[in-house]
């Protein structure tokens, strides 16, 4: 039989307004990135998923970044919203599935996202479907 612990997680009085430990290191990680990006054009991702956060951390972090200009979704499998923070090359990233379940989140650091780019396996396919229509019409022509 498990046994489950109750666990309340509360802020601490007056701490509210100020960036917490785990908001201030998350924002030296998406800065170290950030440098990279500028300096190589090396891409990074956070998994936010996979890190131990309290909601609130969680919030801060959101608040922290902001919003940018661009805040988009696409629709696949399931919605993926694509957010742009306050910063430029920072991306908020979540892929949603069945009753709008998460099933993915991460903060991507880079031009643009990684999910938005074409893959190399499907720009060959698309050279081999062009250079086949192309063919088909100079034939048709002939």
């Amino acid at each position: 039989m498990t046994e489950t612990i109750p666990l309340t997680i509360k802020s601490a009085p007056g701490k509210a307004a100020t960036i917490g430990g785990g908001v201030q290191a998350m924002a030296h990680e998406i800065l170290s990135h950030l440098e990279r990006l500028h300096e190589t054009g090396e891409t990074g991702a956070i998994d936010l998923k996979s890190l131990p956060m309290a909601p609130d951390e969680f919030h801060g972090i959101k608040k922290m970044l902001g919003q940018g200009e661009l805040d988009l979704t696409v629709h696949m499998d399931g919605p993926t919203r694509i957010r742009e923070t306050a910063f430029p090359g920072v991306w908020w990233v979540q892929h949603k599935g069945e009753n709008d379940r998460i099933l993915a989140e991460y903060i991507e650091i880079a031009r643009f996202p990684d999910f938005l780019s074409a893959q190399p396996d499907h720009i060959a396919e698309a050279v081999r479907h062009l250079r086949d229509r192309l063919e088909e019409q100079s034939q048709g022509a002939a």
